[in-house]
């Protein structure tokens, strides 16, 4: 099924040149949604939200929306009003053809003081009696009423006919609640109704949430093989799409990387920017996946040669300097860019004894291409002060002594009993 994706916001935020930021007014009806997703976390300035003809069974996800005052959720599969508290500044809602067959389920909506304007038509609780009494007595602040004015005489029987009204709705609510679970004890022991048929042999669906979503999947297979016939057998296209299908590339896990190199391999699937560094104590990766990522969406796995980080099943995976000790390391989340920071100490005794402040490794990568930075210059040696003819002389005496020529001249030493001979 489709979900809410901030490709798709941006998508139909054009006339807002695709800004979420601050954007008033978005349509996303007849997508087949199943979920209330992403919208209330990135577009906090709606004002308009279309949600109507989508597969949506709970109100969830928009309790950011506080300048939220129209929210169409029309033609969807909801059977409770709840979570629309922190939507402060709505005023109009609409529920047509949805299943709320629990009428009390109305009582929340005393929070939203500006509701002016409640639709509840084609759902289950609107066949009750005493409804629409019900609903005026407890949102006294409505104006209109599934399209109807709601007059002060209706409202003031309304308060004088509370009691039965409440007596009668209770026992109404036990039965449905009675149906609903012994509904769900005939699924979970298999018991399900076959399927019906018309003349001309098409399925016929019943007026369920359930039923409601097994006609849209049957509807959309059949777009779908409308779209893509399948392939005649033996043809080339059917063969290339299998050869297609059996080259399929598959993620390796950890282990299937080590069995077969040998070791695991850094990887970077999203292109995330990302650092390792150590210090004597604690080997530390700090990665961005997004300041506007959920935390949901992000997994760590930490182990004692590797780290990895998977952000919405994209592959950060990092080869540690020194081997950590997974069980004390510890993850933590900027509340301002959204980046994280794994902390993990390590094993041991660090062989390279250095001060706690000074780093001992560091990796780089910005956008995918990691690199090691420039090794330091080496020290410079301490300048040295000239050296004078006389200390030239000290240092190495027997290479610079001059001769004094003005005297006899030398003679060689006589051997032992021999001639003094005279050198000319």
């Amino acid at each position: 099924m489709p979900r809410i994706t901030l490709d798709l916001l941006r998508r139909r935020a054009e006339h807002n040149d695709g800004i979420l930021s601050n954007l008033e007014e978005i349509t996303l009806h007849q997508q087949e949604l199943e979920r209330i997703e992403v919208v209330g976390d990135v577009c906090r300035a709606l004002e308009i939200l279309y949600l109507q003809n989508n597969l949506i069974p709970r109100i969830e996800g928009l309790h950011h929306l506080k300048n939220l005052w129209y929210l169409n959720l029309a033609i969807n599969n909801i059977k409770l009003i709840e979570n629309l508290e922190g939507c402060e500044q709505l005023k109009k809602l609409d529920l047509t053809l949805n299943f709320v067959a629990d009428i009390t389920c109305v009582k929340v909506l005393r929070r939203n003081v500006h509701l002016k304007d409640l639709y509840l038509t084609g759902n289950p609780c609107t066949e009750l009696e005493g409804y629409r009494a019900y609903v005026v007595e407890h949102l006294p602040h409505l104006i209109t009423l599934d399209g109807n004015d709601v007059k002060r005489s209706e409202s003031i029987r309304a308060h004088q006919d509370a009691q039965p009204v409440r007596e009668h709705l209770e026992r109404e609510r036990l039965r449905i609640e009675k149906e609903e679970r012994e509904k769900q004890e005939r699924i979970a022991r298999g018991e399900v109704d076959p399927p019906k048929y018309n003349e001309k042999g098409e399925k016929l669906y019943g007026n369920t949430p359930e039923e409601r979503v097994a006609c849209f999947e049957e509807l959309r297979d059949a777009v779908d093989k409308a779209k893509n016939p399948p392939r005649e057998p033996g043809s080339i296209s059917s063969a290339y799409e299998e050869a297609q299908k059996a080259w399929k590339p598959r993620k390796l896990t950890p282990q299937e990387e080590q069995a077969k190199w040998g070791r695991v391999l850094q990887k970077n699937e999203g292109k995330l920017p990302f650092k390792v560094w150590e210090d004597k104590t604690n080997v530390y990766v700090s990665c961005e996946p997004g300041k506007f990522i959920a935390t949901t969406a992000i997994s760590v796995d930490i182990q004692p040669t590797y780290a990895r980080v998977e952000v919405k099943g994209k592959v950060l995976q990092v080869i540690l300097p020194s081997e950590v000790a997974p069980s004390k390391s510890g993850v933590k989340r900027g509340a301002a860019k959204g980046d994280l920071l794994l902390t993990m100490p390590i094993v041991g005794k660090h062989k390279d004894a250095v001060d706690l402040t000074t780093p001992v490794r560091t990796t780089e990568s910005r956008g995918g291409y990691s690199k090691a930075p420039a090794k330091a210059p080496p020290p410079e040696k301490p300048a040295m002060a000239p050296l004078t003819r006389d200390a030239l002389l000290s240092l190495e005496p027997n290479k610079h002594e001059t001769l004094d020529l003005s005297g006899p001249r030398p003679v060689s030493q006589p051997p032992a009993g021999g001639k003094i001979e005279e050198i000319d």
